[in-house]
């Protein structure tokens, strides 16, 4: 195990983006910011480790770095967006902030964004309405391949969902839901195990497997079946189905590079201030936090934890530490950046 400290990771994130795609530098800054976060709170399958996925995607035309959202239609309360297959975690940025600043004026705020990419972890954008002291909604739609339940052919994509809720005095409680089996969990597991884990998947022919080769021409189910289709189909919804975007299978496999990506993204906004109030929102929650925190365990040890706790917890941790990463993914993400021609330098390799 390897751990990178968060000067060096930045540092590698500015070599991808300002240095081999010529991102501008304040979206550069917000992209990178996204990444760092996702390591720190222990989301390490949307950190550093995607990097080279945005070069590959940047390479082929499906990313244009400078690429700025575009405001196609908005009213008070809503606003709907282009992003012009610029880098989707600076086009969610500017999709939230959009949400909030309705939010703050109007009590409300939402607003989509369509010709969008890959955003990373997205509650890194309802942490953002969080520390704005707003109530944040988001949610993403992407490539499908997951399939409805009880089908045997991809249709949605992992369609991921979170909220946040503020506190003045701690982190903000912040829950993170991937309506289907995350895939690169489950490559994880098959690294370890050698096998996928048991009801992820199903392979080319609509069967239940656990072959790891089978992953590639596979189709990844919902989570909890029922409950993660339906969620999917929430997502699909409030994100393509409302930005008027490709939906379903007319947005390419994550695999096709012949076209645009087709991401798309929703963002609520909800300001407490607009209802009872947020010092008595603080209050109420509050006491919602205190009776988790004090709930009797079923094992006394593993505690009653509310939502996102553990990740503040591996935040404060690898700020003082370092973030960890398993040798193997490191040299492997050095090579594979060194193949895309970044300057990665010899002493990143021996770091």
């Amino acid at each position: 195990m390897k751990t990178v400290s968060v000067a060096l990771a930045q540092k590698l994130c500015q070599a991808v983006f300002v240095d081999t795609m010529n991102t501008p530098p304040h979206i550069a800054d917000v992209v990178i910011d996204a990444l760092i976060e996702a390591n720190l709170r222990g989301i390490d399958s949307h950190g550093i480790r995607v990097l080279p996925h945005y070069l590959e995607k940047w390479s082929v035309g499906q990313i244009v770095p400078g690429s700025e959202p575009a405001v196609v239609k908005e009213t008070k309360t809503t606003a709907m967006l282009d992003a012009g297959q610029g880098l989707g975690h600076y086009a969610s940025f500017v999709t939230m902030n959009k949400a909030i600043s309705s939010a703050r004026e109007h009590g409300l705020g939402s607003a989509v964004v369509r010709q969008s990419t890959h955003n990373g972890a997205i509650s890194h954008y309802t942490i953002q309405a969080a520390h704005r002291g707003m109530i944040g909604i988001a949610a993403t739609a992407c490539a499908p391949h997951v399939a409805p339940y009880g089908g045997t052919t991809g249709v949605h994509g992992t369609n991921p969902i979170s909220y946040a809720f503020p506190r003045e005095q701690d982190d903000p409680l912040v829950f993170d839901f991937s309506t289907g089996h995350s895939g690169a969990k489950m490559k994880n597991h098959a690294e370890r195990e050698g096998l996928l884990p048991e009801n992820r998947v199903i392979n080319a022919a609509g069967r239940p497997t656990t072959n790891p080769a089978e992953l590639k021409d596979g189709w990844i189910l919902p989570v909890a079946g029922h409950v993660g289709y339906g969620f999917g189909l929430l997502v699909d919804g409030l994100t393509a189905g409302l930005a008027d975007s490709p939906i379903g299978r007319q947005m390419p496999l994550a695999s096709e590079t012949s076209g645009p990506y087709y991401g798309s993204f929703f963002a609520l906004a909800i300001c407490p201030d607009a209802f009872g109030g947020s010092g008595p929102f603080e209050e109420r929650f509050g006491y919602l936090i205190h009776q988790l925190e004090s709930n009797q365990p079923q094992d006394p040890a593993k505690p009653v934890r509310w939502p996102g706790q553990r990740g503040w917890q591996f935040r404060k941790q690898r700020l003082r530490e370092g973030i960890p990463i398993p040798k193997a993914q490191w040299d492997s993400l050095i090579e594979r950046l060194s193949a895309h021609r970044v300057d990665v330098g010899e002493w990143l390799a021996e770091a």
